[in-house]
């Protein structure tokens, strides 16, 4: 599995849940002051919430000719290729619709939080299930900042936590106060890669994936 980052709460995954592989995009956006890549191939588009970080949906292009990324928007079970994809409604502090995800394939699974600006209830916590990769806003602003982003890790106790929301360019706050706050190993990377075997033992780890 293969994990970079657009910048904000964009991502793309890309698994071999079969014969070929599949990519995610989440969260595409259009902001000012931050760069989005130009065409960005997926097969599937996921989106937490409405807004401009992330509706740029026209920026995505399908992985395959002759077809359209499928869309994700809302809470329910979907299967693309061999990839699965469980949202989970988990509304904003002032109850502004919010999705949050899980991402099945290659034996992991992986949590995107989307924008999420609070805990999570033990409801959503149950349907979220076990997570290895952990995706977190911690920037701040309108999402979870440092402390409220290692409270939902400590929540959810995952393997491996990827920050997002984490760049200056758009207020939000760099990823030092996340580093502080859980105190444990951590490694910056260009692209996240990543197999089941490789997913750490015991200690919990912080990825920072640069947005190069």
């Amino acid at each position: 599995m293969n994990i970079s980052w657009n910048g904000l709460g964009s991502f793309v995954i890309t698994a071999k849940p079969s014969q070929d592989e599949v990519s995610i995009v989440t969260n595409p956006f259009a902001v000012d002051g931050v760069r989005f890549p130009r065409s960005v191939a997926a097969s599937i588009i996921v989106t937490s919430h409405e807004g401009d970080d992330t509706g740029n949906r026209a920026a995505i292009i399908a992985e395959h000719e002759g077809s359209k990324p499928f869309v994700v928007e809302h809470a329910g079970e979907y299967e693309v290729r061999g990839m699965f994809v469980t949202g989970i409604d988990a509304p904003k502090k002032d109850k502004t619709p919010h999705t949050i995800y899980r991402f099945d394939a290659e034996g992991m699974r992986v949590g995107f939080l989307g924008a999420l600006d609070r805990t999570l209830t033990e409801k959503e916590l149950e349907a979220l299930g076990p997570i290895d990769i952990l995706i977190v806003p911690a920037g701040g602003k309108d999402v979870l900042a440092a402390t409220g982003a290692t409270e939902v890790i400590a929540q959810i106790e995952p393997r491996l936590v990827v920050p997002s929301y984490v760049t200056t360019e758009a207020g939000y706050g760099d990823v030092s106060a996340l580093k502080r706050e859980l105190s444990g190993s951590s490694e910056e990377v260009s692209k996240l890669k990543i197999a089941r075997a490789g997913l750490p033992e015991e200690d919990m780890k912080l990825v920072i994936i640069t947005n190069s």
